[in-house]
């Protein structure tokens, strides 16, 4: 796997869940380039982090960015920022008052995400929070100070409480807002647990969770074999 696109997976599988190295490279050539001052978060990210392949591909980071600009958001939640890549990205539809409240229990990477935040003129629509996220999402204080609903909720924290994510989304995001959880097919295991030959913990988890999405009935989903699978869903109108 080229090695820009992260870490290779863990377990042998066919191709990039269907997409080759070849194509996956073609279909990057051929979208718009990241802009250039993510592509120096990126370069940041890979020498600066000891994890440098939790990081979404330029592929993905563009799929975000379009995303944001047909949903423009006024408000997105983000649980789990790493060094702020994908945070960017949300934030590059963001309607002419909106913000991104993002989540993270790690402060070692304040540094960097303010270093490349402020490079890119976006600090000022970013509000940071730092602890567990299902402590942040209980505690209330997502709402003191803007009491309007959440467009978008991207989930990309710890996959043990993905699913409480989720459904804490969809009693949170207005009718029509959209839920996106990254990390969905977690290299393939997710097909090993359907087929009974894997009990990996975290596959089964993420299994369940797709299975809990495609089945609930206040969403409409799509599964999407990007990368390591975005599971993208609309939050359809309240009775």
């Amino acid at each position: 796997m080229a090695k820009r696109r992260g870490k290779p997976p863990r377990i042998p599988q066919l191709g990039n869940h269907g997409m080759d190295d070849a194509l996956h490279a073609y279909a990057t050539d051929l979208s718009s380039a990241e802009p250039d001052g993510l592509a120096a978060l990126r370069r940041a990210t890979w020498t600066q982090t000891v994890k440098p392949q939790m990081l979404c591909d330029e592929l993905q980071g563009r799929l975000l960015a379009c995303m944001s600009h047909m949903m423009a958001p006024s408000r997105v939640l983000e649980l789990g920022t790493f060094t702020g890549y994908a945070t960017a990205c949300w934030a590059e539809g963001l309607a002419a008052d909106g913000v991104i409240d993002t989540v993270d229990v790690n402060d070692e990477l304040h540094a960097i995400q303010d270093q490349h935040w402020d490079a890119l003129n976006l600090a000022h629509r970013i509000r940071r929070h730092t602890g567990k996220a299902m402590d942040v999402l209980q505690s209330g204080v997502l709402f003191e100070t803007d009491a309007r609903p959440l467009d978008v909720v991207f989930v990309d924290a710890d996959k043990e409480h993905q699913q409480a994510y989720v459904d804490w989304a969809i009693e949170h995001v207005r009718d029509g807002g959209w839920i996106v959880v990254d990390n969905v097919l977690w290299w393939g295991e997710v097909l090993r647990v359907q087929d009974g030959t894997s009990r990996d913990p975290y596959a089964v988890r993420i299994h369940e969770l797709n299975a809990h999405m495609k089945g609930h009935p206040e969403l409409d989903n799509v599964l999407l074999p990007l990368r390591d699978g975005l599971h993208v869903a609309r939050r359809k109108p309240r009775a």
